[in-house]
């Protein structure tokens, strides 16, 4: 089996076809142009997230220490606020408010167990809307359908996630280039 794990994770959830959704698919996009250690690895699960984290995760050639999960998450929040969890918050959850097709309800007893052997963090980001998108799929300046609040949450969920895996992120930017005495964003 090709080995996709590593010491720590950050794996991101959901589907961007349904708007807000899309949020950690698209954290893990902005995550994948960064130079990461290489006992990091960044996945986008998309769907499949639940089948990744409770099954082919037993299967890892090396364990898995630590995971943290990018998804959208109603926490009663403003839409785009970000929020970091452990998986007690929806293990204990009976209120019924994450029993959703978009979201961790049906995942209690298997996040349970997933927890006894890897820390899990998860960040959540409040979405503003849950709908199949309406952009059209043509437009070439829309990477993810996200609403605007969400959108404006990317650079924070990708600040906590690498922090919660011990890597800095400043504001330093690299070029491979000479760019001595041209201004920034010139070319």
């Amino acid at each position: 089996m090709l080995d996709w794990y590593a010491r720590q994770m950050i794996v991101g959830v959901g589907n961007p076809l349904y708007t807000d959704d899309g949020f950690g698919p698209a954290v893990i996009s902005e995550l994948k142009k960064l130079s990461l250690p290489d006992d990091l690895k960044i996945l986008d699960v998309g769907l499949a997230g639940p089948h990744f984290l409770f099954t082919l995760i037993a299967e890892a050639e090396q364990p898995v220490e630590k995971m943290v999960i990018v998804d959208i998450l109603d926490f009663g929040g403003s839409p785009g606020q970000v929020a970091k969890v452990s998986p007690d918050i929806l293990v204990g959850e009976k209120t019924g408010r994450y029993m959703d097709p978009h979201s961790w309800g049906g995942f209690k007893e298997p996040l349970t167990e997933l927890g006894k052997r890897t820390e899990v963090i998860i960040i959540g980001c409040q979405p503003e809307s849950i709908e199949i998108s309406d952009i059209d799929n043509e437009s070439e300046d829309v990477d993810f359908w996200l609403t605007e609040h969400v959108k404006l949450a990317i650079p924070k969920a990708v600040q906590m996630a690498l922090a919660e895996v011990g890597v800095e992120y400043g504001t330093t930017i690299t070029s491979e280039g000479n760019l001595h005495g041209e201004q920034a964003g010139r070319t």
